[in-house]
Order: structure tokens, then C-alpha cells, then sequence
């Protein structure tokens, strides 16, 4: 029976591990997409659609050199990360920690900036924040 539940949790870690893999990438794909300040989504999604908006475009993209991806949107029926509501919940999760990180920047006491210096093509100083 030890080794029977033994094998069950380590079954149910391996898939855990590979949901929170699959979750990453749809929050690069939201991440990626937000700072581009490109729209997310079409009118039609469906499969045969030319155009299925740019987060499902852009997911399936990445699947093409992802094969743990590409395997997990052509099998998955409960949880494919398409959905208008997961990519909402998403969204939402993903301003939760940019909310919190602003009030813990915000309550610091002082603020450093990381000043990096670098030269372009053109040998011109650069500089970046």
C-alpha cells in the first residue's frame, strides 16, 4: 500500500511540474504581448480560422520548437491555457504581482538605480536603467 501511494505522488508531482511549465509559458506569451501593447485576441478562433488572434498565434508558435508545449495544446481538453477566461485569470494574476511589487518598491526607504553602460555599433555610450 507505502509503495502503491509513494508511486501516486510522485505520479502527481511530475504532473504538477509539467502544469506549472505549461502555466509559465502562457504567462511569457501574456507578458511578451502586453509589453508589445498588441491586442490579444480575434473575433474568430476557431481552428480553421486564418487568424486566430495573436495570443493563440503566438502559443502555437512557440509549441513549434516546444515539444512538451506542442504535445499539451493538441491533448489537452481540460486546460489548453486558449480560453478567454484563463487568459483573463491570467491577466489578472499577473497585475496582482506587479501590484505588489510597486507598494514593496514603494514603502522602501530609498531606490537604487542599476546604471549599465555599453557602447552601440556606432561606438556611441549607451545607457540603460
Amino acid at each position: 500500500m507505502n509503495e502503491q501511494r509513494r508511486l501516486n505522488i510522485s505520479v502527481h508531482n511530475a504532473e504538477a511540474r509539467e502544469n506549472r511549465e505549461i502555466l509559465k509559458d502562457l504567462i511569457n506569451v501574456n507578458c511578451f504581448l502586453a509589453k508589445q501593447q498588441l491586442a490579444f485576441r480575434s473575433n474568430d478562433e476557431s481552428s480553421t480560422s486564418s487568424n486566430r488572434g495573436i495570443y493563440v498565434e503566438a502559443l502555437h508558435a512557440l509549441a513549434a520548437k516546444d515539444e512538451r508545449l506542442s504535445i499539451h495544446l493538441e491533448t489537452s481538453t481540460v486546460f489548453s491555457g486558449f480560453s478567454n477566461i484563463i487568459q483573463n485569470d491570467l491577466i489578472e494574476a499577473i497585475g496582482d504581482v506587479i501590484r505588489y511589487d510597486i507598494k514593496e518598491i514603494s514603502a522602501a526607504p530609498f531606490v537604487a538605480a542599476d546604471v549599465d553602460g555599453a557602447t552601440d555599433v556606432t561606438n556611441k555610450a549607451r545607457r540603460s536603467l
